[in-house]
């Protein structure tokens, strides 16, 4: 599998992703001061206490994506170890994080990191996980309505390829809601939920079992790596 990702994006947001708790923190600690040495500055105080607990939040959001072993780059490539060249990864390149093409088309992971369990069921999503409270009060992305995310997010890839490719062009787009989390479980049926969930460890089992078929033609497959911006030396 091939990987094309923009370094200069992940590296950015990592630094922001590791450095802004401790900001956050000091920008806290530094409220308290103030409010101890002039109590009649205690507006500046509050104000503080915002802005610190605002960046803390900005920090545990992107370390969720860009740090720790749970990041978007450095996990779904592991999940994805193994599988040949006709794959390529596209990881932050585009306005949706991971974008996998395939021979067949193209595949547009929504990815979410919760553990715990997660269940659809007459058309609602559910999700517990221990201190689970805690966690989102901390950044954590709350589960929401991961479908409709994926189906903004297919939309969003539809609309790049319809750009820039000729109308004659025709390429399959679909999603996959991937839960990258070791230790999620799922309790969802593909069969009646409105976009295929599955476990990070399933998901090359899963590509190929349901592959894209047929094969695009070259022309087709070269136009579009262009037009995702996969360049023929990013392609190596």
């Amino acid at each position: 599998m091939r990987i094309v990702a923009n370094e200069s994006h992940i590296k950015t947001r990592m630094k922001i992703g590791e450095r802004a708790p401790f900001v956050g923190l000091l920008v806290l600690v530094a409220a308290a001061v103030l409010l101890f040495v002039r109590q009649e500055l205690m507006w500046a105080s509050m104000a503080l206490v915002w802005v610190g607990f605002l960046v803390s939040l900005v920090g545990s959001y992107l370390g969720e994506r860009y740090v720790g072993p749970l990041a978007y780059h450095k996990r779904v490539p592991e999940l994805l170890k193994g599988l040949d060249n006709s794959y390529t990864l596209l990881l932050h390149k585009l306005p949706v994080p991971c974008v996998l093409l395939e021979s067949g088309g193209v595949t547009v992971f929504t990815v979410k990191t919760q553990g715990g369990l997660v269940t659809y069921q007459d058309g609602k999503w559910q999700h517990r996980q221990k201190m689970g409270f805690l966690r989102r009060f901390a950044g954590q992305e709350s589960l929401a309505r991961p479908d409709q995310m994926a189906h903004a997010e297919r939309e969003i890839i539809e609309a790049a390829i319809a750009k820039h490719l000729p109308e004659a062009v025709e390429v399959p787009v679909r999603s996959l809601i991937l839960f990258t989390h070791p230790e999620v479980t799922l309790e969802i049926d593909n069969d009646t939920a409105p976009v295929p969930a599955i476990r990070g460890v399933e998901v090359k089992r899963w590509l190929r079992k349901n592959a894209m078929r047929p094969q695009l033609a070259e022309e087709a497959r070269t136009a579009l790596e262009k037009a995702l911006g996969v360049e023929p030396e990013d392609a190596g």
